[in-house]
């Protein structure tokens, strides 16, 4: 896992917004209008800077960004953090690069004094392996709210707390 952290890249360049189109697209798991907002967080970062609100790592390996993961603190908390968007590129799955991307999102935000990690996900069948991936790696299951993305298609709210 260390030699992975070397290709680590916090900074966001003007490539990105299409890689992150890219990426998120090949998952099979997103609507396009959430492909669009993916982007758009990109765009809005390279617009605004961190006055955006938003932070993103990249994973990469010979030059290639193989996935990538957006956060940022919750607008009028005072120690909350949201993570908005985690993928890898669906050739690079089951590789352990969510996870890495996972720690150090998780180290950068408790680092900032974030006290809190909010995520947010769908209790659609598709999305078990992502559920399943925030439980593995200690997120605790809050809430549901019942056909908030759609009829059947539940909100399921985790969080991971400082230790």
């Amino acid at each position: 896992m260390e030699l992975a952290k070397n290709y680590l890249r916090r900074e966001v360049k003007k490539t990105d917004p299409a890689t992150i189109q890219k990426i998120v697209t090949s998952t099979g798991f997103f609507t396009d209008e959430e492909i669009e907002i993916a982007v758009s967080l990109a765009d809005e970062y390279l617009y605004k800077g961190i006055e955006s609100g938003y932070q993103f790592i990249f994973i990469e390996r010979n030059k290639q960004t193989l996935g990538y993961s957006c956060y940022g603190k919750v607008p009028g908390t005072k120690t909350s953090y949201a993570l908005y968007w985690i993928a890898v590129d669906s050739k690079f799955r089951n590789q352990g690069l969510g996870k890495i991307l996972l720690k150090e999102t998780e180290n950068d935000i408790f680092d900032q004094g974030g006290t809190g990690i909010y995520v947010e996900t769908s209790s659609r069948e598709l999305y078990i392996p992502t559920r399943t991936f925030y439980e593995k790696n200690d997120y605790l299951l809050k809430t549901r709210f019942e056909d908030y993305y759609d009829v059947g298609d539940d909100l399921v709210f985790y969080v991971k707390y400082k230790q």
